[in-house]
């Protein structure tokens, strides 16, 4: 069997929303065969199309003509082969491309996924939703978006604030964050996981104070509380605050995840299958974090095929914690032909080969590509903070 095309279908995925959250076009791979086999993969990264496309365009002629079950070899070659291993965007690329392959793998073999690499050691999947509130800061809406994402069948809630923020302290800030995280406990009540995502916005002096919120609170982690190249902020919100600190969903490589766990700076990593390099390099950084006693909580706020994708990760690891979840009722759950269904705060695995999905491509078409948007965040003295 060898590979004879790579194909890219970009679907416009407008986020619903106050203009808080990112819409973006949903980046799908096809890797096709010449034995008619097509594997799906996802290579999504917000605003950032054009840059990897160019990306695929330059690693293509390392694979095509290629055996398509030679994974790790293909990976070490577009990883390897042309000097720059790259970044996130080339990560991205090279993860729509590997997540093919191992579709391929399955289907030739006709098992799923997570069979050819240990078997799964669950049952079901937790799930935390996220997008739920729209990017909301008013408390009456907020607490209507969190009942509807229960009755949807969720009991883990992660949230974000989209605000520019000053370093080192924001009491503004910092009670709109109250008000909020203390309007989504009421709601949602005692028992249920929230999670709060930072986005790297905060120094960590500002970090710790909005930890201290959160552990009044009892929240399930803080992500991202400081930006993931900032190893020592990182390691120094962890010392100080009594909530669990996660990270890595910008992350590409290996070292990149050693560095997080030998230097202290989170117990819940961040593997984001469609940007590591694929399903091996979170693979690997899941056994890696196990042997730190680390807990793993992939990264997948993106289409259902990364959602479903990361499934297979989460059934095979014995420290997995959670999986990520965007909150989709409506069209876009559909772009596969086994639409993800979440009950009781868990989604089922299921049984067929490869991932066990396919695009509906009739869906897919009727969805064209968008501008896509990021927010831009400005602080009242004209500075440019993180989104």
């Amino acid at each position: 069997m060898k590979i004879t095309r790579i194909e890219s279908i970009l679907v416009g995925a407008p986020t619903p929303g106050v203009g808080l959250l990112s819409n973006r076009n949903y980046h799908f791979i096809k890797v096709h065969t010449d034995e008619g086999i097509t594997g799906l993969g996802e290579a999504t990264l917000e605003s950032h199309d054009s840059s990897v496309l160019g990306a695929l365009k330059d690693i293509e002629c390392l694979v095509l003509g290629e055996d398509p079950t030679q994974i790790e070899y293909l990976t070490q070659k577009m990883v390897k082969q042309l000097f720059w291993k790259g970044g996130v965007i080339k990560g991205s690329a090279i993860s729509g491309v590997e997540l093919a392959l191992w579709d391929i793998l399955g289907k030739s073999l006709g098992q799923p996924v997570y069979k050819l690499v240990g078997g799964a050691c669950r049952k079901k999947i937790r799930a935390y939703v996220n997008g739920w509130s729209g990017g909301s800061l008013d408390p009456a809406v907020v607490r209507e978006k969190a009942q509807i994402a229960m009755a949807a069948g969720y009991n883990a809630f992660k949230f974000s604030l989209a605000l520019p923020v000053w370093q080192v302290n924001d009491p503004a800030n910092l009670r709109k964050i109250r008000l909020v995280s203390e309007t989504i406990r009421e709601t949602v009540g005692a028992d249920a996981l929230i999670m709060y995502d930072g986005h790297g916005r905060y120094d960590a002096d500002m970090a710790i104070k909005i930890g201290r919120i959160f552990e009044e609170l009892d929240f399930f982690f803080f992500e991202e509380p400081c930006q993931p190249e900032d190893e020592e902020g990182l390691a120094k919100v962890a010392s100080k605050i009594d909530v669990p600190v996660a990270t890595g969903e910008r992350l590409s490589f290996l070292p990149e995840f050693k560095r997080l766990l030998t230097r202290n700076c989170a117990s819940i990593i961040q593997p984001d299958i469609g940007h590591s390099c694929g399903f091996g390099t979170a693979l690997k950084a899941s056994h890696l974090a196990e042997a730190f006693n680390a807990f793993v909580a992939p990264h997948g706020p993106m289409s259902p095929v990364v959602t479903t994708v990361s499934m297979h990760l989460d059934a095979v690891i014995p420290n997995f914690l959670i999986q990520e979840r965007l909150f989709l009722n409506d069209w876009r759950n559909n772009v596969i032909t086994e639409p993800i269904v979440v009950k009781d705060g868990y989604i089922e695995l299921n049984d067929k080969p490869g991932w066990g999905i396919e695009l509906d491509d009739e869906l897919c078409k009727a969805h064209p590509a968008i501008t896509p948007y990021t927010p831009q965040l400005i602080r009242p003295d004209g500075a440019v903070c993180d989104w």
